[in-house]
């Protein structure tokens, strides 16, 4: 054997031998990962990343945990001049991670300056799911943070919040998350308009709740977290108002 395919023959081997509770070593590749865990079925998982606002070379990348799953894994190629879709270009990063809004979100925590694609995985029963490409944009369009959302409680026990798109202009969804003044979750849901009314779903196209969210009590405070993102998943908006 040649050197290059010795060393994909003793990475494999490598990842055959790791327990499947150990932590990967970094430089395994996504397309590796994926052809250890290639008795499963491949499924999604929903994720985005932005950058820090006071410090850009801080990205979050943020992605839900759905419930009963583990093994939540970061894999990035070395630049952007690289194909986003072939996984044999993206490696495990190392990154530590924290829970967001509530525990109803996760995010690795990734600081490094140069811009790159990413991809989220992590493992259920019977699948590995897999994030779309991220693209990393901290440089050249970093996320912009403001309070500019407008809070309409004219009907009290159905609050209206509204916004405007981010100045990029290339928003294609909108991620509104709703937490009380306790940090707890209270909804996760998102759409393409520039408003969003608790808690009605006629212009929802995603939600993460898992159960019906409860009536808001006007003598308690919450806040209000609205991500605007790109079609390459990219944070361009982070507003955030508490009422």
């Amino acid at each position: 054997m040649r050197n290059k395919e010795l060393l994909l023959f003793f990475s494999f081997i490598m990842l055959l031998s790791c327990s499947k509770n150990e932590v990967m070593p970094s430089g395994v590749t996504l397309s590796d990962y994926l052809m250890l865990h290639n008795d499963k079925k491949l499924d999604e998982v929903i994720a985005c990343a932005g950058s820090k606002e006071t410090n850009m070379d801080v990205v979050f990348v943020y992605y839900y945990p759905i419930k009963g799953s583990s093994e939540y894994r970061y894999y990035e190629t070395d630049n952007t001049n690289v194909d986003p879709n072939n996984f044999a270009n993206y490696t495990l990063k190392n990154f530590s991670k924290e829970p967001v809004l509530g525990n109803k979100l996760a995010r690795f925590n990734r600081d490094l300056p140069h811009e790159a694609w990413g991809i989220v995985t992590f493992l259920s029963e019977g699948k590995v799911h897999k994030s779309n490409p991220i693209r990393l944009k901290q440089k050249t369009k970093p996320t912009i943070y403001n309070t500019s959302i407008n809070i309409d409680n004219t009907k009290p026990m159905s609050t209206k919040f509204s916004w405007n798109a981010s100045l990029s202009n290339d928003d294609v969804i909108y991620f509104q998350a709703l937490v009380n003044d306790r940090d707890g979750f209270i909804s996760g849901t998102y759409t393409t308009d520039l408003c969003f009314r608790y808690y009605d779903t006629s212009n929802v196209v995603l939600t993460i709740n898992t159960a019906a969210p409860p009536k808001l009590d006007i003598t308690k405070k919450y806040t209000m977290t609205i991500l605007g993102v790109s079609e390459d998943n990219w944070v361009n908006l982070h507003a955030e108002k508490t009422f």
